[in-house]
């Protein structure tokens, strides 16, 4: 048994799931037969009993939440976006390598690719911005969940079978990638979907966070059956640089100290932790699409 990301050696750490003894990707066996064998729970059911029950309220009831994150979210790719620049040419931004930024235009009407879009929180946000929006999920339940003005945007598809000719400038990709069987197979996908210069964004949960950390038996009883993969910063880095993404930022999320405990000065304590080495059980990262050289 090896690694996905790294081909070292994995150990059983709870039924039907492994971690790898270097990069400390948790991982799946057989990931595509795994996938084929749990497709049913993307059903009616998914943004309604399994929201609930994984984070204690209805995705309803979540929505104020989703968009202070979002506006978080698109301020960070609005600032990589501006700030970063690349030429493998000539320098000047008139040869087909370039993309070098104008740091006075606008992000209006940049085109913008959320993957497993959902109920459609961050794409009805970031068209409120300005972006040219488009929307790709494999739910059907999504569609009577979306708001009217962006339902004609988003395409009910598996992002395997997703085909266009159109390139974007921000392409997304918000805790989904943990669900899929091939994350090296996206990101080569995503990296032909996006413009030179053009921003990947991910969210996923850490599998070598906070609470693994300390209480690990305890997190791999809350992984999600649906859940193939949890990468680590660093292992997620090894992917995104194999396929030549240029890692520019990466944010810890996700920070439960009461998961460990809930003893006053033991939270303290480990809240203090928290804000020193940064260690949180969900993490973004942002990347950028090279020039290959």
């Amino acid at each position: 048994m090896k690694c996905y990301v790294c081909s070292n050696d994995l150990i059983a750490v709870a039924d039907k799931l492994y971690k790898c003894t270097s990069c400390k990707t948790l991982q799946r066996l057989n990931p595509e037969e795994y996938y084929q064998n749990i497709l049913e729970v993307y059903n009616s059911k998914y943004f309604a009993e399994r929201y609930e029950s994984r984070y204690g309220r209805k995705a309803s009831e979540d929505i104020e939440n989703m968009r202070k994150i979002t506006h978080r979210r698109l301020d960070t790719i609005e600032n990589i976006y501006l700030r970063e620049g690349e030429c493998s040419g000539c320098g000047s931004g008139s040869c087909g390598g370039c993309y070098v930024r104008n740091f006075v235009s606008s992000l209006k009407n940049k085109s913008l690719l959320d993957i497993g879009c959902g109920i459609g929180v961050f794409i009805d946000m970031a068209k409120r911005r300005g972006f040219n929006i488009r929307g790709i999920d494999i739910n059907k339940e999504i569609l009577h969940l979306l708001p009217p003005d962006i339902r004609d945007r988003v395409i009910i598809t598996d992002f395997a079978n997703y085909e266009t000719n159109e390139k974007f400038d921000i392409i997304t990709i918000w805790y989904v990638i943990e669900h899929l069987p091939n994350p090296r197979e996206v990101l080569r996908k995503v990296w032909g979907l996006l413009k030179y210069g053009g921003i990947l964004a991910i969210s996923t949960p850490n599998g070598n966070g906070f609470t693994q950390t300390f209480k690990p038996k305890f997190y791999y009883s809350l992984v999600p059956e649906d859940h193939i993969f949890e990468f680590s910063p660093d292992s997620l880095s090894i992917l995104l640089k194999e396929e030549n993404f240029k890692v520019i930022k990466i944010v810890n999320t996700g920070f439960h100290p009461d998961r460990v405990s809930r003893i006053p000065i033991i939270k303290n304590i480990l809240e203090l932790y928290q804000r020193i080495t940064n260690v949180g059980d969900t993490f973004e990262i942002y990347a950028v699409k090279k020039v290959q050289i």
